[in-house]
């Protein structure tokens, strides 16, 4: 393993989150950060994949997967909070120099972290990769990526499609949760695409190398990549985005028979099979 490379890629990460920090910070807006974060991951697949002088075939569909999913995340990020103006997840911290930069400091190691697996795979020996069967299996594997990647497209579209309409019939969203398509098999499909994403990633990598390289004792430690897309589930369900919106949602709707069949008969994550109920913070704070 390159360690120099995982080296520049944490600081090429944190370089990058804490340069539009100050901007931030300065102006005192949150039209940097989203869309910050989207950036980090093409700047950082960009700069890799122009050091290198020759490619695998799957090398090159990890590129093209990554800089198609920061695109799209980003742009969506970017047109929302032009939109909505200011991202309330911010009102507590965005006048405290350490919160609000304790804010981008995570998100810079959650960008390190969860790129690890794609860009030390696309900084890997090409010709290493020649091997069929694992070209073969990491083509399937990317296709969960893929598959990932148009799951969360739709669930952002369709949730954009349905509270725009409201707003365009002049109807009130108070008391109106979206449960339709995605959403009705999923409370957060677009985190479930984002999980597929980053797993396809990181396991394109692995049975390759495995597969591929017969350095059998160097092989094993690449299964530590595995912490990168576990770290994201993490830091969606317990830290940043699910927990944040459950609360938020379950704060304006707790009263909404509806809402609460919604939450009881709905995976939360995972469709169909994945867990359902209320999230755990919010049963711990009405006992």
């Amino acid at each position: 393993m390159e360690f120099i490379n995982i080296l520049w890629i944490f600081l090429i990460s944190f370089g990058i989150n804490y340069f539009f920090f100050i901007f931030a910070w300065i102006f005192k807006s949150d039209v940097f950060t989203d869309i910050t974060y989207a950036l980090s991951f093409s700047a950082l697949t960009i700069i890799f994949f122009a050091w290198k002088q020759n490619f695998h075939m799957n090398q090159i569909l990890v590129f093209i997967l990554m800089n198609l999913w920061a695109l799209r995340l980003g742009t969506y990020l970017f047109i929302r909070i032009i939109k909505i103006k200011v991202d309330h997840r911010f009102d507590e911290m965005r006048n405290s120099f350490l919160k609000f930069g304790g804010f981008w400091t995570l998100q810079a190691f959650i960008v390190f972290l969860t790129s690890l697996p794609g860009i030390m795979f696309l900084n890997y020996d090409a010709n290493l990769l020649m091997n069929n069967n694992a070209t073969n299996l990491a083509s399937l594997i990317l296709l969960v990526s893929l598959f990932g990647l148009v799951f969360e497209t739709i669930g952002d579209y369709q949730k954009n499609i349905f509270y725009n309409n409201k707003a365009k019939n002049k109807e009130s969203t108070e008391g109106v949760f979206i449960q339709t398509g995605l959403w009705k098999i999923s409370r957060h499909p677009n985190y479930f695409g984002e999980s597929c994403v980053w797993y396809g990633v990181a396991f394109t990598m692995l049975a390759t190398i495995l597969i591929s390289d017969v350095r059998l004792s160097e092989n094993y430690i690449y299964i530590v990549f595995l912490i990168s897309p576990i770290f994201l589930n993490i830091s969606l369900i317990y830290i940043s985005g699910l927990k944040l919106l459950e609360q938020k949602e379950w704060s304006k709707l707790k009263d909404n028979v509806d809402y609460q069949n919604y939450i009881k008969n709905t995976s939360m994550i995972i469709p169909y099979i994945g867990k359902k109920g209320k999230l755990s913070i919010l049963k711990n704070k009405e006992e």
